[in-house]
């Protein structure tokens, strides 16, 4: 549950105004549906209304209902009604007031996880509603507004509210500012500042306090990697523990769900309430595009046990990705065995990604992956072969996404040392070379 105060509230159009404020402004998630939170609202409005040239003061109470995605706080649909009294003159007129909101598709006002980036938004909202004061006015509107801007993540900063102080995701649109906090799990303070030729609203509601109830059942998740590109590995797992006692819930039923996607998995927790389980990442596509994502989704974990329950959430998001290009090896092409050699090793990565390495020695040896590394660093590793003969060691780079690069590769000699010897020899004097070749016949 969390409670604000929405002060100052202004409006005006051409068919009226109203100045004032909300006054213990409630949103309590009270249920979830079709992975949709559902969540009841109530507050106290009270200010000056000026409607059709009727002006008075009104106080009135506001209830209704709003979705939201569980997955990724998406804003489906929201449900107001509020009545109560315009007194006029010092004769109060009762009031109704409807209003219902829809997005189409969901408003994805966040690009979880959240970090410092950009990201567009867009969709259809549609308002409709009726404002009506008894025996004085009966007026219904509805309008839709296609949105299209791009949002904002500015930076990560500390804000002090009455409910206390936060670290906040500032986030900018078009005409609002807000500050979005993970601890609290919701926003701690919105700005709205919009001007246009039929309409002014300015808002701003602040966080007076919140509430956060245990699940029955405490779970963790890891969703390793958590960036990915659609077909790769990636591992959900975590723990399940009795929220009262700290027991591990053992034998829990676990069911995974990406919603975006319409995917699922099941497995079921060990002895220590322990869950693992692979999936293959799957092409995600959201309204949020950002960069080189193709989208991001919610990855929810559900355990429940003897009447026990309880869920979390992490995001997995997919990119566009690119493998580096085929890595240069350098370093001594001929030596000796048992003599240790350095080898240089570089890729570039189109995205600019850290890169990681692996060299096959083709002496049964590897140095395994080794990084990471940043894009077009030089890499020197270290080898010793143990003994002679001809090698083609091969090198192979791979991103922070695991896109991997094709072979490079270099061959080396490596002959005893007197053959060492003959072929310097042999180097500095290639008159004594073909004498030699010519006494041996060959």
């Amino acid at each position: 549950m969390w409670i604000y105060t929405v002060n100052p509230l202004s409006f005006s159009s051409s068919n009226g105004s109203f100045y004032g404020s909300i006054q213990n402004f409630k949103q309590t998630v009270v249920g979830i549906t079709d992975d949709s939170y559902t969540i009841s609202i109530a507050g106290d409005i009270t200010g000056d209304v000026d409607v059709s040239g009727f002006q008075g003061e009104l106080t009135g109470i506001i209830a209704g209902e709003s979705h939201v995605r569980v997955s990724d706080l998406a804003e489906e649909t929201t449900e107001l009604h509020s009545q109560g009294e315009v007194t006029y003159m010092w004769i109060p007129f009762n009031y109704d007031m409807d209003l219902y909101m829809s997005s189409s598709p969901a408003l994805e006002v966040y690009d979880f996880p959240l970090q410092l980036e950009e990201w567009q938004l867009s969709g259809l909202t549609t308002v409709t509603g009726s404002f009506s004061i008894e025996g004085i006015l009966d007026q219904p509107f509805d309008g839709s507004q296609w949105i299209d801007e791009t949002v904002e993540c500015i930076s990560l900063e500390q804000l002090s509210v009455p409910a206390g102080t936060f670290e906040c995701y500032k986030i900018g649109r078009e005409t609002t500012l807000s500050w979005f906090s993970t601890d609290v799990g919701n926003m701690v303070k919105t700005t709205v500042d919009q001007y246009s030729e039929n309409m002014t609203l300015q808002m701003v509601a602040t966080l007076q306090s919140y509430t956060h109830v245990d699940q029955s059942i405490t779970v963790s998740e890891d969703v390793s990697p958590s960036v990915s590109i659609p077909g790769d590995s990636v591992v959900i797992s975590g723990q399940a523990v009795s929220t009262s006692s700290g027991d591990p819930i053992q034998n829990g039923a676990i069911f995974i769900e990406i919603p975006s996607t319409g995917a699922s998995w099941s497995t079921t927790t060990n002895s220590g309430g322990q869950y693992s389980i692979p999936i293959v990442a799957p092409t995600m596509i959201d309204d949020t595009p950002c960069g080189r994502e193709t989208g991001s989704g919610g990855v929810v974990v559900h355990c429940s046990n003897g009447g026990l329950s309880g869920y979390h959430v992490q995001t997995l998001t997919t990119i566009q990705d690119a493998p580096p290009a085929v890595p240069s090896i350098q370093g001594q092409t001929e030596g000796k065995p048992k003599v240790s050699y350095s080898y240089t090793m570089v890729a570039a990565d189109p995205e600019n990604d850290d890169v990681f390495y692996y060299v096959d020695w083709d002496d049964g040896t590897n140095s395994s992956w080794i990084g990471p590394y940043a894009s077009n660093e030089n890499v020197t590793v270290s080898h010793t072969f143990t003994k002679k003969g001809s090698y083609s060691i091969k090198v192979q780079a791979r991103d922070i996404y695991a896109a991997t690069s094709e072979w490079g590769t270099l061959q080396v000699t490596m002959p005893t040392a007197a053959s060492a010897f003959l072929m310097k020899l042999f180097y500095r004097f290639p008159l004594f070379y073909s004498l030699l070749h010519q006494l041996l016949g060959e």
